[in-house]
């Protein structure tokens, strides 16, 4: 980056190089932040030099060789060669007088400018040689020229160097809004008035450090097609802080990464525990941090500065430095979710590294606290990271799986199946917390009814858990029977409807509750009659003061609220509900709760007469424990008019007939948009009186070959999955062809249907057997 205003400093620094071209010594300290612009103006300075006529002696110290005694003192002189440089560096002690001597005999045919960068690394030695030189000056043409940070602390002999009567002083001080304008325009990366738009938000960007904004200027060129003109940190302001942050030193550094690790936790206490340092000895770093334009009001200045600074910490020295802040933090009674962060960000659960004995429960408590603030991410995150602190336990094993299961759920129930199975083990051995609801509803989203009755069964439940689990349970009529669970106070499920539901949906939309079994509770108002008040608590579930309105409860609201619109005959409104419902979850994703969205897009398009786009929704695979729930009768009765509609009568009087049978079996009234009594009525009437229903014609045994013939099963396979010869399977399907009047299995699935969904892929699917056996 050219000079940018600093007109002044360079037309001084000329001044002084004039004197020392008459003959007249002259020294000069240059002091200034990194990246203010030092190198740069003693660069200008040197070929100024060269071209006059003089004689340039330089050196650039460097952190890496302050213990390499006379390292600068080598560097200034070396065109002395071989034995002529011997002679001038003899030792240590004598060195000071030799370099003296060295110099003036040069200056004796030509100026001699001597250049030191970064001189607050020189070694003692050098310093010494330097101060030596400083003080001996006399009457020649000697321009000394010292440039180094204003703020770092110098040790004896640096620091009576620096302060030398004889030192002028040159301050570059960071450039001002006016500065960062003009450099802009010169830049030439901005018109004059977009620069003086958007100077201030550069500078704040950069503090006005011209490195940093040497390197905003070269991002913003990479980018030139986007023409960003506000700033944008890419890789070359990260190497531009990089860059910054190694003028400051290690120790400035170290304190740089300490902030960047400690955030908004950072206190002047804290660094120095993290440094092991006194206090006092902090403000000196912050101090030259803040020099170099990299902090603002004692904090890094912004995330572009915090990511470059952790970019060049290696990763292992990163775990290790969170860890100790995580340690730091748990001492002074942080809050969980703090200390959470950064043991997460250590990665204490990875190979060979665990966590400390304490920190299992706090990243549990800090994922509860992150579910009930709407953000299962970071809990999942959490519960990660505790899984691998646990010590073997394996009860807590079980409650952090549960935990995390649940975490996941809310975010895309689609991740949780991955726990299912360790869910169930924790069922059948006893590791699972009886007052816990999250296991079951996720169980039971999943299709697996069985482990979830044994879940509740296994202890008396109260309160929370009793609602939920009774909530819960009403999307599984066949898995509770008409036994009454023992859940000390709470209702059956025949008894949920009305003010239990509301009870329940309570709990999961202000108190935290897991949420699986929202679905059914919302459902049962629907069922009751009450479509208002489902859609009312579907709205509050996408959004209570903003928190908790996770993917999948917003995809289970917007979900019901089609079921009600398509309900009340408002099938656009339902189709586009579905579509979003879909959107925040994908099909795979809903477990058995899919045939609730799946059954109002059905419904839907089938009232707008949108056949094929019916059949694309009844063309998505679903579970085959969807039929053992009510999402499933839903399902099979939207089926049902939709092959009405299609003009298929008699494959659609199967699904109703299929939705009576698991109706009588579950013990519940054809009540409400259950009731398909006027839909097989319609079926009945559409085939027409001669031919009512042709599937009758057919024994039980014909009929259950029929169905699994209809689904493209081999006749050995059919044999096989009704324990007969497949003789005997080939004379029922002569048969079946005459009785039916169809020559093939083609025509035998248009009358028959094709069990659960059109591609299913299970011969033995709920639907299918009651199909088969009515």
């Amino acid at each position: 980056m050219d000079l940018v205003r600093r007109e002044k400093e360079a037309a001084l620094l000329e001044e002084l190089l004039g004197a020392a071209l008459r003959g007249e010594p002259r020294a000069v300290r240059v002091t200034g932040g990194p990246g203010t612009g030092k190198s740069t103006l003693l660069a200008d300075l040197a070929r100024r030099a060269r071209r006059d006529g003089a004689l340039v002696l330089s050196a650039c110290a460097s952190p890496a060789e302050d213990r390499l005694s006379l390292g600068v003192a080598g560097q200034l002189l070396s065109p002395v060669t071989g034995a002529a440089l011997a002679r001038a560096l003899p030792d240590e002690a004598a060195a000071p007088a030799a370099l003296h001597a060295t110099v003036r005999e040069l200056a004796d045919d030509r100026p001699v400018v001597v250049l030191v960068d970064d001189v607050q690394h020189t070694d003692e030695a050098s310093a010494r040689c330097l101060l030596y030189l400083c003080g001996r000056l006399d009457a020649c043409g000697v321009l000394l020229v010292l440039s180094g940070a204003a703020r770092t602390p110098l040790p004896l002999p640096l620091a009576e160097l620096l302060r030398h009567p004889r030192c002028a002083a040159v301050g570059l001080s960071a450039l001002d809004v006016d500065a960062v304008e003009a450099l802009l325009c010169a830049a030439g990366v901005m018109e004059a008035q977009e620069a003086r738009r958007f100077a201030a938000r550069w500078h704040r960007f950069t503090g006005g450090n011209p490195r940093l904004l040497g390197g905003l200027v070269d991002d913003h060129r990479a980018c030139a097609p986007v023409r960003a003109l506000r700033p944008v940190a890419g890789t070359a302001f990260r190497g531009a802080v990089t860059d910054c942050l190694r003028g400051t030193g290690q120790r400035a550094t170290d304190a740089a990464r300490a902030l960047a690790v400690l955030g908004d936790a950072a206190t002047l206490t804290l660094l120095a525990r993290l440094l092991d340092i006194p206090e006092r000895a902090v403000t000196p770093l912050l101090d030259a941090l803040d020099e170099a334009g990299l902090l603002d009001g004692g904090r890094l200045r912004h995330e572009g500065v915090r990511a470059a600074v952790l970019a060049e910490l290696p990763v292992a020295d990163a775990a290790a430095l969170h860890i100790r802040v995580a340690g730091l933090l748990y001492e002074t009674g942080a809050e969980a979710p703090l200390v959470a962060r950064h043991l997460a960000a250590a990665g204490v659960s990875g190979s060979g590294r665990a966590g400390p004995r304490w920190a299992a429960p706090l990243l549990a408590h800090a994922a509860r606290q992150a579910l009930e603030a709407g953000c299962p991410p970071q809990a999942a995150t959490f519960l990660r990271t505790a899984a691998g602190c646990t010590g073997g336990d394996a009860r807590r094993g079980a409650a952090l799986r549960e935990m995390l299961a649940r975490a996941e759920w809310e975010t895309d129930p689609a991740i949780a199946t991955r726990h299912l199975d360790a869910l169930e083990r924790d069922v059948a051995e006893g590791r699972h917390d009886a007052e816990s609801a999250s296991g079951v509803g996720l169980l039971l989203w999943h299709g697996r009814p069985a482990s979830a009755e044994r879940a509740l069964t296994n202890g008396e439940h109260t309160g929370l858990a009793a609602e939920l689990a009774a909530s819960l349970h009403y999307s599984y009529p066949g898995a509770v029977g008409g036994r009454t669970p023992r859940h000390g106070g709470a209702t059956t499920p025949r008894d949920l409807p009305g003010k239990s539901a509301e009870r329940s949906l309570e709990a999961i939309v202000y108190e935290h509750a897991p949420a699986p079994g929202l679905a059914a509770v919302l459902c049962m108002l629907l069922h009751a009659g009450q479509t208002r008040r489902a859609e009312h608590w579907a709205a509050l579930t996408q959004d209570v003061r903003g928190l908790r309105a996770t993917p999948a409860r917003r995809a289970v609201a917007t979900a019901v609220a089609a079921v009600a619109r398509a309900r009340i005959g408002a099938y656009d409104d339902a189709a586009r509900y579905v579509a979003h419902a879909f959107e925040l979850l994908s099909p795979q994703a809903w477990g058995v709760a899919v045939g609730m969205p799946l059954a109002a897009a059905v419904t839907a398009a089938t009232g707008r007469g949108a056949l094929e786009e019916a059949k694309r929704y009844l063309a998505v695979p679903v579970p085959e424990a969807m039929f053992a729930t009510r999402a499933g009768l839903h399902y099979l009765l939207a089926r049902g008019r939709y092959r009405l509609a299609a003009g298929r009568p008699h494959t659609a009087l199967g699904d109703f007939h299929a939705c009576r049978d698991l109706l009588v079996a579950w013990e519940l009234a054809p009540s409400g948009e259950l009731d398909w009594r006027p839909w097989a009525a319609k079926a009945r009437w559409a085939a027409g009186p001669q031919d009512d229903d042709p599937i009758a014609r057919l024994s039980t045994s014909e009929r259950r070959v029929a169905v699994l013939a209809a689904r493209g099963c081999t006749n050995r396979a059919i044999a096989a999955h009704l324990c007969v010869t497949p003789s005997t399977v080939e004379q029922h399907l002569t048969r079946i062809y005459r009785k039916l009047r169809v020559r093939s299995r083609t025509g035998l699935a248009d009358l028959v249907g094709a069990g659960p969904t059109e591609t299913s892929r299970r011969p033995d699917s709920p639907a299918e057997s009651h199909l088969a056996t009515r």
